[in-house]
């Protein structure tokens, strides 16, 4: 989260739709477009440029979605300017249509973990709960975003059941690709959600315990974190699944952060109608 490429250095987000063309933004050179649902850069004739996996280009080249190097996957190459790294994404809207984001991180505005102000409560083991893990085929579901409008894809793995004060609760889990294969994820929200706790909710890393990744047996809720959303305004955070609202106090994991982001929408969508 808070290292030299993490969530913090974002320090924008812009947007593309599949008829744009020759787009410019402000703090990157040459001009952006989308063709054939590829985002394309087409280099300045002159001055400043990309750095597109160490060479600069000399003409249009397509940025292909993925993570940066902090939390890399996928066939994205790196992308800089200067010091600042640049990657695209890939989202959808409400009415389905494709859109393409293209973010800046810059290592120098990255927020230390003190001033954000990040505290938890002390770990306690009542909260380390056994449960059992039930796999699903993996499923993409397109999931409504901090960002009006925006909608990212949720690939969902299975649920995990397991019991507090005498009651049985089912999270879905999402399957997060990383270097190292399918992390199970479960995005929470409960009582402590907003006044105590990140109002958008927590995430879990569970873990599986056999080499078949089908077996689960156990949620740690002390290591539950905020989402990204809690620390920068140029992310699209999931909303929690309906299935995943608690209604009982988990008094575990981080607090909220003492520092506040001021939500607004880097996707115009109306904007974008009327124009």
């Amino acid at each position: 989260m808070f290292r030299p490429y993490g969530w913090t250095a974002l320090v924008a987000q812009y947007w593309l739709e599949a008829s744009d063309r020759d787009v410019r933004f402000d703090l990157l050179p040459g001009t952006w477009s989308v063709e054939d649902g590829k985002v394309m850069y087409t280099p300045p004739a002159s001055g400043p440029n990309l750095s597109v996996n160490g060479e600069y280009p000399a003409g249009p080249v397509e940025i292909v979605p993925g993570r940066n190097q902090t939390y890399g996957h996928g066939d994205s190459e790196p992308v800089y300017f200067g010091v600042m790294e640049v990657e695209t994404l890939l989202r959808t809207t409400h009415e389905g249509k494709p859109i393409y984001g293209v973010r800046v991180r810059d290592p120098r505005e990255a927020t230390r973990a003190e001033d954000a102000g990040v505290t938890a409560f002390n770990y306690d083991p009542a909260w380390r709960i056994p449960g059992f893990y039930t796999p699903s085929e993996l499923t993409a579901f397109e999931a409504d975003t901090v960002e009006v409008g925006v909608r990212e894809s949720t690939p969902r793995i299975g649920t995990f059941t397991f019991e507090h004060a005498g009651k049985s609760y089912s999270l879905v889990l999402i399957g997060k690709e990383t270097p190292n294969g399918i992390q199970p994820v479960a995005h929470i929200r409960d009582r402590t959600s907003g006044p105590v706790t990140y109002g958008a909710g927590r995430v879990v890393e569970l873990h599986f315990t056999d080499d078949t990744m089908s077996r689960i047996d156990w949620i740690d809720f002390n290591y539950a974190v905020a989402l990204p959303c809690a620390f920068t305004n140029f992310v699209t955070c999931p909303v929690a699944p309906a299935e995943n609202q608690l209604d009982f106090e988990v008094l575990a994991g981080e607090k909220r952060p003492v520092q506040d982001i001021a939500r607004t929408m880097t996707y115009q969508a109306e904007a974008r109608r009327a124009s």
